[in-house]
């Protein structure tokens, strides 16, 4: 008589569901916070793309103008000429995550105050230069600081 018999007692399945639930309460905060570095990094290299793209269609007078990027806690704004309209069509928006800011106070340091890197046509100078501090809403003390020279040159770290 054979008395083998199949299938999980009710200790194996307990086992295995509490297991699943200590990798999932160890696995998912780091996803979290994997996810928020990459949208700082993301952030931060896109605004720094769009200060790029300024400063080189201001180099080459495309279209004989210059090219800006005005700057809030949200988004930042590349668009043409030395005046900010919001509702010019030409303008080129880029929205942050909701995991990404730019702080209302102290986020952007620009030489003469103000939120608007205007570039000078031929050169790329500025004389809006400075930083820009980009950083997570849920810490703080994580950040990017993008730095702006007089000569137009960009950086992050």
């Amino acid at each position: 008589m054979n008395t083998t018999r199949k299938g999980f007692t009710i200790i194996e399945l307990l086992l295995a569901i509490g297991i699943i639930g200590i990798l999932i309460t160890v696995i998912v905060p780091n996803l979290s916070n994997y996810r928020n570095e990459q949208a700082l990094t993301n952030t931060t290299e896109e605004i720094v793309s769009l200060l790029n793209k300024a400063r080189n269609d201001t180099i080459s007078s495309l279209n004989y103008t210059n090219y800006s990027v005005h700057i809030e806690s949200e988004k930042v704004v590349y668009f043409t000429g030395s005046t900010y309209n919001a509702s010019d069509a030409t303008n080129i928006s880029r929205v942050f995550e909701s995991s990404v800011t730019i702080p209302s106070s102290g986020g952007i340091n620009l030489n003469g105050g103000g939120s608007e890197v205007l570039f000078t046509r031929l050169t790329g100078d500025t004389t809006t230069y400075g930083t820009i501090i980009v950083r997570l809403t849920s810490n703080a003390a994580r950040q990017k600081t993008i730095t702006i020279l007089k000569t137009g040159a960009i950086s992050s770290n």
